[in-house]
């Protein structure tokens, strides 16, 4: 070992070797969430949905903000339709968001939407769950079988039916797998991400409050992947 590494190994047992470790009972108590390059603290909630024909077969909600993110399933209750409904506000007028359809003949075709995606300032709390959905661990429902599994980083919700398989990821990565080989049918799949700025200070206000809210949004999610 060099002379300059045994040096600062020195300089960082002198500066770290007395400090004792934080036991977990005092971390779990701590907020979780990101501290953004720019200073801001936020906590972030991703929820993606999924619905066949306007109905909601599985919704997850993945949350950084208290302690260890948690991963929260839903399903639909027992012998109840839930229609579905958009997790965040609705679009700019105009905007269509973009589709995949398929059929035999003409294979795979992809509709690009009309516009990017939207950011928008929602009041805290004022998001709230369809009437009709029940928080699940697993197990069945009228669409199929629930179960959940872990790949490193990655959780997975998997909802698998007859002929229709949903999986959906949360963790250091976020999207959406479907295995469908039933006919006519529409499925939609809508993940929204959600920025809290509850311990924000003055300094989101600096500016354009709509444009700093966009980019804090951006650097959340880039750190969440990473």
């Amino acid at each position: 070992m060099s002379g300059a590494a045994l040096m600062l190994l020195g300089l960082g047992q002198a500066l770290f070797g007395a400090l004792a470790p934080v036991p977990d009972a005092t971390l779990a108590q701590e907020r979780g969430g990101f501290m953004l390059p720019g200073g801001i603290d936020v906590a972030l909630t991703v929820q993606t949905q999924t619905a066949v024909d306007g109905a909601v077969v599985l919704r997850t909600v993945f949350q950084a903000s208290q302690g260890a993110p948690t991963l929260t399933v839903y399903a639909p209750r027992v012998g109840e339709t839930v229609a579905a409904a958009p997790a965040v506000g609705a679009g700019s007028a105009g905007s269509r968001a973009p589709s995949v359809t398929y059929d035999t003949r003409s294979g795979f075709q992809v509709t690009p939407g009309t516009s990017a995606s939207g950011i928008g300032v929602a009041a805290a709390g004022a998001a709230a769950w369809p009437a009709g959905l029940e928080a699940v661990v697993g197990g069945m429902t009228d669409h199929g079988v629930i179960t959940q599994g872990q790949q490193g980083g990655t959780r997975t919700v998997e909802l698998s039916g007859s002929d229709l398989t949903v999986t959906h990821l949360a963790g250091n990565v976020f999207g959406t797998a479907i295995a469908n080989s039933g006919s006519d049918r529409v499925i939609d799949t809508e993940t929204s991400v959600a920025i809290d700025l509850g311990a924000a200070g003055a300094e989101l206000l600096a500016g354009s409050a709509l444009l700093r809210v966009g980019e804090i949004a951006g650097a959340a999610t880039a750190m969440r992947a990473q």
